[in-house]
Protein backbone atom coordinates (compact mmCIF):
# COMPACT_ATOMS: atom_id res chain seq x y z
CA UNK A 1 0.00 0.00 0.00
CA UNK A 2 1.72 3.14 -1.01
CA UNK A 3 0.68 7.08 -0.03
CA UNK A 4 -0.35 7.86 -3.60
CA UNK A 5 -3.07 5.24 -3.50
CA UNK A 6 -4.23 6.31 -0.36
CA UNK A 7 -4.35 10.36 -1.42
CA UNK A 8 -5.96 8.97 -4.81
CA UNK A 9 -8.74 7.12 -2.97
CA UNK A 10 -9.15 9.59 -0.22
CA UNK A 11 -9.41 12.26 -3.03
CA UNK A 12 -12.16 10.26 -5.12
CA UNK A 13 -14.25 9.72 -1.42
CA UNK A 14 -13.83 14.05 -0.63
CA UNK A 15 -14.99 15.17 -4.62
CA UNK A 16 -17.41 11.90 -5.27
CA UNK A 17 -15.71 11.99 -8.42
CA UNK A 18 -12.65 11.15 -10.34
CA UNK A 19 -12.13 13.64 -12.88
CA UNK A 20 -12.34 16.21 -9.82
CA UNK A 21 -9.83 14.10 -7.70
CA UNK A 22 -7.60 13.88 -10.54
CA UNK A 23 -7.67 17.96 -11.25
CA UNK A 24 -7.11 18.47 -7.25
CA UNK A 25 -4.21 16.35 -6.85
CA UNK A 26 -2.83 17.02 -9.94
CA UNK A 27 -2.83 13.07 -11.56
CA UNK A 28 -4.48 12.12 -14.11
CA UNK A 29 -7.88 10.29 -14.80
CA UNK A 30 -6.54 6.79 -15.66
CA UNK A 31 -3.41 7.36 -13.05
CA UNK A 32 -6.31 8.27 -10.39
CA UNK A 33 -8.27 4.76 -11.54
CA UNK A 34 -4.97 2.82 -12.04
CA UNK A 35 -4.30 3.40 -7.95
CA UNK A 36 -7.60 2.80 -6.55
CA UNK A 37 -7.82 -0.42 -8.67
CA UNK A 38 -4.47 -1.36 -7.61
CA UNK A 39 -5.85 -0.39 -3.86
CA UNK A 40 -8.60 -2.60 -4.34
CA UNK A 41 -6.69 -5.93 -5.16
CA UNK A 42 -4.24 -5.70 -2.38
CA UNK A 43 -7.38 -5.04 0.19
CA UNK A 44 -8.71 -7.91 -1.70
CA UNK A 45 -12.39 -5.64 -1.51
CA UNK A 46 -14.36 -3.28 -3.78
CA UNK A 47 -13.91 0.50 -2.35
CA UNK A 48 -16.04 2.60 -4.44
CA UNK A 49 -19.75 2.09 -5.74
CA UNK A 50 -19.44 3.65 -9.75
CA UNK A 51 -22.38 5.40 -10.56
CA UNK A 52 -23.48 7.17 -13.64
CA UNK A 53 -23.53 10.27 -11.33
CA UNK A 54 -21.31 10.16 -8.54
CA UNK A 55 -18.97 7.90 -6.99
CA UNK A 56 -19.52 6.59 -3.23
CA UNK A 57 -17.48 4.47 -0.67
CA UNK A 58 -18.43 0.79 -0.24
CA UNK A 59 -18.67 -0.18 3.92
CA UNK A 60 -15.13 -1.05 3.44
CA UNK A 61 -14.59 2.12 1.76
CA UNK A 62 -15.86 3.87 4.91
CA UNK A 63 -13.43 2.47 6.98
CA UNK A 64 -10.43 3.02 4.98
CA UNK A 65 -10.97 6.27 4.39
CA UNK A 66 -10.69 7.25 8.30
CA UNK A 67 -7.73 5.16 8.77
CA UNK A 68 -5.98 6.87 5.28
CA UNK A 69 -7.02 10.08 6.74
CA UNK A 70 -5.36 9.87 9.30
CA UNK A 71 -2.35 8.03 7.97
CA UNK A 72 -1.74 10.91 5.54
CA UNK A 73 -1.94 13.59 8.14
CA UNK A 74 0.67 11.67 10.23
CA UNK A 75 2.93 11.71 7.57
CA UNK A 76 2.31 15.41 7.11
CA UNK A 77 2.84 16.33 10.87
CA UNK A 78 6.39 14.34 10.43
CA UNK A 79 7.63 16.04 7.11
CA UNK A 80 6.39 19.89 8.57
CA UNK A 81 8.08 18.88 12.16
CA UNK A 82 11.10 18.29 10.32
CA UNK A 83 10.77 20.50 6.98
CA UNK A 84 8.73 23.36 7.29
CA UNK A 85 8.08 26.78 9.61
CA UNK A 86 4.81 27.78 10.59
CA UNK A 87 4.13 30.43 7.93
CA UNK A 88 5.56 28.20 5.32
CA UNK A 89 2.60 25.77 5.61
CA UNK A 90 0.47 24.43 2.59
CA UNK A 91 -2.80 23.25 2.76
CA UNK A 92 -6.50 23.91 2.47
CA UNK A 93 -9.38 23.52 5.40
CA UNK A 94 -12.88 23.10 4.17
CA UNK A 95 -15.70 24.08 6.59
CA UNK A 96 -19.23 23.72 6.60
CA UNK A 97 -20.55 26.18 8.80
CA UNK A 98 -24.15 27.29 9.74
CA UNK A 99 -25.47 30.62 8.50
CA UNK A 100 -24.03 33.12 11.69
CA UNK A 101 -20.24 31.69 11.78
CA UNK A 102 -20.22 31.35 8.05
CA UNK A 103 -21.42 34.69 7.22
CA UNK A 104 -20.40 36.88 9.87
CA UNK A 105 -17.45 35.29 12.08
CA UNK A 106 -15.50 33.15 9.61
CA UNK A 107 -14.64 35.91 7.29
CA UNK A 108 -12.96 38.53 9.93
CA UNK A 109 -11.08 35.28 11.36
CA UNK A 110 -9.99 33.90 8.16
CA UNK A 111 -8.23 36.94 7.41
CA UNK A 112 -6.60 37.45 10.34
CA UNK A 113 -5.23 33.63 10.25
CA UNK A 114 -3.98 34.27 6.76
CA UNK A 115 -1.87 37.14 7.98
CA UNK A 116 0.17 34.64 9.40
CA UNK A 117 -0.42 31.61 7.20
CA UNK A 118 -0.84 33.28 4.10
CA UNK A 119 -0.51 29.58 2.02
CA UNK A 120 -3.47 27.95 3.66
CA UNK A 121 -6.79 28.18 1.38
CA UNK A 122 -9.96 27.76 2.76
CA UNK A 123 -13.27 26.38 1.27
CA UNK A 124 -16.25 27.43 3.33
CA UNK A 125 -19.58 25.66 2.43
CA UNK A 126 -22.94 27.06 4.22
CA UNK A 127 -25.40 25.12 5.64
CA UNK A 128 -28.04 25.32 8.78
CA UNK A 129 -27.20 23.65 11.65
CA UNK A 130 -28.84 20.39 11.69
CA UNK A 131 -27.13 19.82 7.35
CA UNK A 132 -24.06 20.65 9.17
CA UNK A 133 -23.62 17.94 11.30
CA UNK A 134 -25.42 15.60 8.77
CA UNK A 135 -22.66 17.04 6.24
CA UNK A 136 -19.41 16.43 8.27
CA UNK A 137 -20.64 12.78 9.24
CA UNK A 138 -19.89 12.60 5.04
CA UNK A 139 -16.63 12.97 3.96
CA UNK A 140 -15.67 16.21 2.16
CA UNK A 141 -15.44 18.68 5.01
CA UNK A 142 -12.72 19.10 7.42
CA UNK A 143 -14.62 21.17 10.32
CA UNK A 144 -18.10 21.77 10.60
CA UNK A 145 -19.34 24.99 12.83
CA UNK A 146 -22.83 25.53 14.40
CA UNK A 147 -24.78 27.39 17.19
CA UNK A 148 -26.21 24.50 18.63
CA UNK A 149 -24.91 21.70 20.58
CA UNK A 150 -24.45 18.23 18.65
CA UNK A 151 -25.60 15.07 20.37
CA UNK A 152 -23.21 12.56 18.29
CA UNK A 153 -21.31 9.48 19.01
CA UNK A 154 -19.36 10.32 16.14
CA UNK A 155 -18.18 14.24 16.89
CA UNK A 156 -16.57 16.36 19.11
CA UNK A 157 -18.17 19.26 19.76
CA UNK A 158 -16.32 22.65 21.45
CA UNK A 159 -17.70 25.57 21.99
CA UNK A 160 -15.47 28.84 21.10
CA UNK A 161 -17.83 31.92 21.08
CA UNK A 162 -20.14 33.30 23.06
CA UNK A 163 -23.21 35.38 21.67
CA UNK A 164 -26.59 36.26 22.57
CA UNK A 165 -29.79 36.83 20.51
CA UNK A 166 -31.19 40.05 20.80
CA UNK A 167 -34.16 41.82 19.42
CA UNK A 168 -34.00 44.05 16.35
CA UNK A 169 -36.37 46.43 15.15
CA UNK A 170 -36.97 48.48 11.64
CA UNK A 171 -34.84 51.91 12.13
CA UNK A 172 -38.23 54.03 11.84
CA UNK A 173 -40.54 51.99 14.43
CA UNK A 174 -40.69 54.12 17.59
CA UNK A 175 -40.50 51.94 20.52
CA UNK A 176 -41.18 52.65 24.04
CA UNK A 177 -37.80 50.85 25.77
CA UNK A 178 -39.65 51.56 28.98
CA UNK A 179 -42.38 49.67 28.08
CA UNK A 180 -41.24 46.91 26.02
CA UNK A 181 -38.47 45.77 28.69
CA UNK A 182 -41.87 45.80 31.52
CA UNK A 183 -43.78 43.41 29.09
CA UNK A 184 -41.81 42.10 26.32
CA UNK A 185 -44.33 39.32 25.63
CA UNK A 186 -47.03 41.69 25.04
CA UNK A 187 -44.53 44.07 22.36
CA UNK A 188 -44.26 40.76 20.46
CA UNK A 189 -47.26 39.58 20.24
CA UNK A 190 -48.30 42.95 18.61
CA UNK A 191 -45.78 43.40 16.17
CA UNK A 192 -45.27 41.90 12.35
CA UNK A 193 -42.75 39.36 13.25
CA UNK A 194 -39.97 37.98 10.52
CA UNK A 195 -39.38 34.30 11.81
CA UNK A 196 -36.03 31.84 10.90
CA UNK A 197 -36.65 29.17 8.88
CA UNK A 198 -36.69 25.55 10.40
CA UNK A 199 -33.29 23.54 10.72
CA UNK A 200 -31.32 26.77 11.94
CA UNK A 201 -29.68 27.02 15.23
CA UNK A 202 -31.16 30.19 15.45
CA UNK A 203 -34.55 29.04 15.22
CA UNK A 204 -34.16 26.74 17.71
CA UNK A 205 -32.66 29.43 20.83
CA UNK A 206 -35.42 31.78 19.42
CA UNK A 207 -38.26 29.33 20.34
CA UNK A 208 -36.23 28.97 23.10
CA UNK A 209 -36.35 32.83 24.18
CA UNK A 210 -39.84 32.23 23.50
CA UNK A 211 -40.83 30.00 25.64
CA UNK A 212 -38.92 31.83 28.55
CA UNK A 213 -41.67 35.24 27.69
CA UNK A 214 -44.44 32.15 27.74
CA UNK A 215 -44.60 32.88 24.28
CA UNK A 216 -45.10 30.05 20.64
CA UNK A 217 -44.38 30.64 17.90
CA UNK A 218 -47.91 30.47 16.94
CA UNK A 219 -48.79 33.65 19.08
CA UNK A 220 -46.84 35.84 16.61
CA UNK A 221 -47.62 37.86 14.17
CA UNK A 222 -45.57 35.85 11.72
CA UNK A 223 -45.27 38.13 8.17
CA UNK A 224 -42.36 35.94 6.50
CA UNK A 225 -39.87 33.11 7.00
CA UNK A 226 -36.48 33.33 5.90
CA UNK A 227 -33.78 30.36 5.75
CA UNK A 228 -30.51 32.45 6.47
CA UNK A 229 -30.07 35.74 8.61
CA UNK A 230 -28.80 38.33 6.19
CA UNK A 231 -32.01 38.08 4.73
CA UNK A 232 -34.02 38.55 8.27
CA UNK A 233 -31.44 42.12 8.92
CA UNK A 234 -32.36 42.96 5.12
CA UNK A 235 -36.31 42.38 5.91
CA UNK A 236 -36.18 44.24 9.38
CA UNK A 237 -34.03 47.09 8.05
CA UNK A 238 -36.69 47.80 5.12
CA UNK A 239 -39.62 47.70 7.78
CA UNK A 240 -41.23 44.78 7.46
CA UNK A 241 -41.39 43.42 10.91
CA UNK A 242 -39.53 42.48 13.69
CA UNK A 243 -36.73 39.59 14.56
CA UNK A 244 -34.16 38.21 17.04
CA UNK A 245 -31.05 37.91 15.47
CA UNK A 246 -27.13 36.86 16.72
CA UNK A 247 -25.84 40.12 18.17
CA UNK A 248 -22.39 39.61 16.03
CA UNK A 249 -24.64 39.50 13.16
CA UNK A 250 -26.80 42.90 13.75
CA UNK A 251 -23.77 44.96 14.99
CA UNK A 252 -22.70 45.63 11.40
CA UNK A 253 -26.77 47.17 10.56
CA UNK A 254 -26.77 48.75 13.67
CA UNK A 255 -23.21 50.43 13.02
CA UNK A 256 -24.67 51.68 9.97
CA UNK A 257 -28.10 52.74 11.55
CA UNK A 258 -30.22 50.02 9.17
CA UNK A 259 -31.65 48.91 12.70
CA UNK A 260 -32.22 49.57 15.80
CA UNK A 261 -30.88 46.92 18.29
CA UNK A 262 -32.05 46.44 21.73
CA UNK A 263 -30.10 43.83 24.24
CA UNK A 264 -32.61 41.95 26.15
CA UNK A 265 -29.85 41.73 29.07
CA UNK A 266 -31.04 38.02 31.42
CA UNK A 267 -34.17 37.89 29.44
CA UNK A 268 -32.37 37.15 26.60
CA UNK A 269 -30.67 33.77 25.16
CA UNK A 270 -27.29 33.29 25.74
CA UNK A 271 -25.65 30.51 23.57
CA UNK A 272 -22.37 29.09 22.55
CA UNK A 273 -20.91 28.49 18.94
CA UNK A 274 -19.37 25.11 18.58
CA UNK A 275 -16.28 23.96 16.48
CA UNK A 276 -17.20 20.20 15.19
CA UNK A 277 -15.08 17.66 13.75
CA UNK A 278 -14.90 13.83 14.31
CA UNK A 279 -13.37 11.94 17.01
CA UNK A 280 -11.37 9.25 15.25
CA UNK A 281 -9.56 11.27 12.59
CA UNK A 282 -6.31 12.66 13.19
CA UNK A 283 -5.63 16.19 12.31
CA UNK A 284 -3.48 16.95 9.59
CA UNK A 285 -0.45 19.43 10.91
CA UNK A 286 -2.29 22.66 8.66
CA UNK A 287 -5.87 21.62 10.24
CA UNK A 288 -3.92 21.37 13.97
CA UNK A 289 -2.68 25.13 13.74
CA UNK A 290 -6.11 26.32 12.39
CA UNK A 291 -7.64 24.90 15.81
CA UNK A 292 -4.90 26.25 18.01
CA UNK A 293 -5.66 29.84 15.99
CA UNK A 294 -8.98 29.55 17.07
CA UNK A 295 -8.34 28.47 20.34
CA UNK A 296 -6.46 32.18 21.45
CA UNK A 297 -9.12 34.26 18.84
CA UNK A 298 -11.51 34.72 21.32
CA UNK A 299 -11.65 32.93 24.80
CA UNK A 300 -9.05 30.36 24.45
CA UNK A 301 -11.59 27.63 25.45
CA UNK A 302 -10.76 25.03 22.96
CA UNK A 303 -9.34 21.96 23.55
CA UNK A 304 -7.68 19.44 20.52
CA UNK A 305 -9.33 15.81 21.13
CA UNK A 306 -6.79 13.52 22.58
CA UNK A 307 -9.13 10.63 23.13
CA UNK A 308 -10.36 8.52 19.89
CA UNK A 309 -13.61 6.25 19.98
CA UNK A 310 -14.67 3.93 16.86
CA UNK A 311 -17.96 5.35 15.93
CA UNK A 312 -18.86 3.18 13.25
Amino acid sequence: MEMKQLEAFVAVVQYNSFSKAADMIYLSQPTISAHISSLENEIGAQLLIRSTKAVYPTQTGKELFHRAKSILALRDEAISSVSRIDREMIGEISILASTVPAQFLLPEIITAFQKQYPRIVFHIHQADSQQVVEGLLGYKYDFGIVGTSVNSRCLLTVPFYHDTLVLITPKSMPVNKGAMYRDLPAFLRQQPFVMRGDGSGTRVEMEQLLHKQGISVQNLNIVAYFHDTQSILSAVSQGMGISFVSKVAAAAYEKTGQIKVYDLGQQAFARQFHLVFKKEVVLSPVQRVFVAYLENYFTGNITVYSEQRDCR
